[in-house]
């Protein structure tokens, strides 16, 4: 049986919506996608009973009272009731070990889940200069390169230990908790994955790998595929 995989997403002028690529990934990958409506936090248990594997998306920024912080004056555009379902039903599949996989806000989210902290904008929070996390170019096209380390399941997966990818974010992960490691970062040292240590598959990255899976792209579709894969142990 393929897997069902619960989807996350967003709302716009009250309707929910998600970006085709996304399901794209997942049907291409061998996978059934399964959208999650905000409001069911108090089900989280009966939803993650329900799925084999976690898909959290990109989109606006997490509340940084989550992280225990005020909000930076460069702080986008939060959501509360979609940081509350996502937050429920993270935690619920952590505790259930069902693979989990992260992509832009989704590892941000991972990371908060966990104890973590973020740089609300990085632009005027890190502490070097940081190249351009806001590409101009389409959403399929790689543009900064990320170094991945080569004792982490990321690289195992992508077999590469550099490779390009596409950028969309003005937030990062800052902190992170003992119980993730980091796998991959940008040149200019912005964390760009990280995997949750002794878990069947739970990693998080800043990119979009969707929007270049769809495009035949084979990092991205390795990506989803092992996601799949590791899912489908779960059904």
């Amino acid at each position: 049986m393929k897997p069902i995989i619960g989807v996350t997403m967003t709302e716009s002028n009250g309707q929910y919506c998600i970006n085709e690529a996304y399901v794209k990934s997942i049907l291409n990958a061998g996978g059934i996608p399964f959208v999650l409506p905000f409001g069911v936090e108090k089900d989280a248990v009966q939803f993650i009973t329900k799925i084999d594997g976690l898909l959290l998306t990109g989109g606006v920024d997490v509340h940084p009272h989550y992280f225990h912080e005020e909000p930076h004056l460069n702080l986008g555009h939060v959501m509360l009731e979609r940081d509350q379902m996502e937050m429920a039903l993270t935690k619920v599949a952590l505790e259930r070990k069902i693979p989990i996989f992260g992509i832009c806000r989704g590892i941000q989210l991972l990371n908060i889940a966990m104890g973590g902290n973020l740089y609300q904008d990085i632009n005027s929070q890190y502490e070097s200069t940081p190249i351009l996390h806001q590409q101009k170019a389409s959403r399929y096209v790689p543009s900064h390169y990320i170094e991945i380390k080569s004792n982490s399941h990321l690289h195992q997966i992508i077999g590469k230990e550099k490779i390009a990818v596409n950028s969309f974010h003005h937030q990062s992960v800052k902190n992170v908790p003992d119980s993730f490691s980091i796998s991959a970062k940008a040149t200019d040292g912005i964390i760009e994955a990280i995997e949750l240590k002794d878990y069947p598959f739970c990693i998080g990255v800043q990119w979009h790998p969707e929007e270049m899976a769809v495009t035949q792209e084979e990092h991205s579709q390795k990506l989803f595929k092992a996601f799949i894969d590791a899912s489908s142990k779960t059904n």
